[in-house]
């Protein structure tokens, strides 16, 4: 969930400061819609060359003679959210064409009213979705979205640090030989939903004392020593360098980290693991809304799809991806973290839409726990 911002154009708001990598020049025109239009989504989540091309926006200008200007905007849900804020609430919309926030961020959206009604008939290759990612809790018809990337959270050891693996929470938060070189995400659904599920209860229907029981283990191993610190993406870096041993992590990640050291592991706690996505929304009053239809279909075609995943390693949403995957790089075609099987898939979950208020107290009880 991170991104390299569009070249030439406009930041989405001017709060915001984004730096030139994803811009399309030079494509000749094609079918289909044109013009311009606006995607804002994460740094790193899409493929991209060391000079800032995405080539897969490249072919689709290709295609279609419409020019994607690629936006890193979203670094944090909630601060992008204070950014567009005043421009939903004020009717006129935001300039981009396409929004890809986390499914939370993105089941806000549509409580507010701020996100348009997909029209399938323009998104064929809509039925390349995974069954697995077919009924969200946030939109459980997928009226309004369908997804960009599915982020699996569960637990990355260095085993060169803990001279073992480590495959449960329990584990993780309570073996005496990790104590010091554990670290927690300051994400809150992926750390309480992690815990939730060691404690037997489910992250995508719970309740407020099941939510509190996860800031007791975490305000516990706090305690007792087990818990090096809280991170956001930078645990890549001390799950690298050795100065933790074990934690939780984005599978992406580790794809990444495990190509330069076979000691880095994922594992899907034995408990079950939280899966997060991003999506692709139209957001309302959009520019180019023909053409965001035009390019969430282009993303579902199998071998586009593969495409992206071969470079964020993310868990791809579509159906027939796995195999274009083969031509492309046959050991991340066998990658179960990219291309979970139906086992897998029944041990993951996704986290409960909460409204604005309740999402603002759960927030605020968390990061005391975590003593922010």
């Amino acid at each position: 969930m991170q991104f390299a911002a569009a070249a030439g154009g406009a930041t989405l708001l001017s709060a915001c400061s984004t730096k030139p990598a994803g811009t399309v020049p030079g494509a000749g025109a094609g079918g289909g819609s044109t013009g311009e239009l606006i995607w804002a989504n994460w740094p790193l989540s899409v493929d991209t060359e060391d000079d800032g091309t995405i080539p897969s926006l490249v072919e689709f200008q290709k295609r279609t003679g419409t020019q994607v200007n690629y936006l890193a905007e979203i670094n944090s849900n909630d601060e992008w959210f204070a950014k567009v804020q005043p421009l939903m609430q004020g009717g006129q919309g935001i300039p981009a064409s396409l929004v890809s926030p986390t499914d939370w961020m993105g089941g806000r959206f549509i409580t507010l009213d701020w996100a348009e009604k997909l029209d399938k008939a323009k998104i064929p290759n809509a039925k390349n979705l995974q069954p697995a990612f077919e009924s969200p809790a946030f939109d459980p018809t997928r009226t309004y979205s369908l997804p960009w990337q599915g982020w699996l959270v569960g637990i990355a050891v260095n085993t060169d640090v803990t001279g073992k693996d480590v495959r449960s929470v329990d584990e993780l938060l309570g073996d005496p030989d990790l104590k010091g070189k554990v670290s927690l995400l300051t994400e809150l659904r992926e750390t309480t939903g992690t815990l939730m599920l060691a404690n037997g209860a489910d992250p995508s229907n719970f309740t407020e004392d099941e939510f509190n029981q996860s800031l007791e283990d975490i305000e516990k191993a706090r305690a007792s020593g087990q818990l090096r610190r809280f991170t956001g993406n930078d645990y890549a870096a001390d799950l690298a360098q050795g100065n933790i041993g074990a934690c939780f992590a984005w599978a992406g990640d580790v794809v990444q980290l495990a190509k330069d050291n076979p000691a880095i592991k994922f594992f899907i706690p034995e408990s079950g693991a939280v899966l997060m996505e991003d999506v692709m929304m139209v957001p309302k009053n959009a520019q180019n809304s023909d053409g965001a239809h035009e390019l969430i279909d282009f993303y579902f075609e199998p071998e586009i799809a593969a495409q992206v995943a071969a470079y964020v390693n993310a868990v791809c949403p579509v159906a027939g991806a796995q195999d274009a995957m083969a031509d492309i790089d046959p050991e991340l075609a066998d990658n179960e973290l990219i291309f979970p099987d139906d086992k897998a898939m029944e041990s993951m979950y996704t986290y409960m839409s909460m409204s604005i208020e309740d999402n603002q107290k759960y927030q605020a009880a968390f990061d005391k726990a975590l003593g922010l």
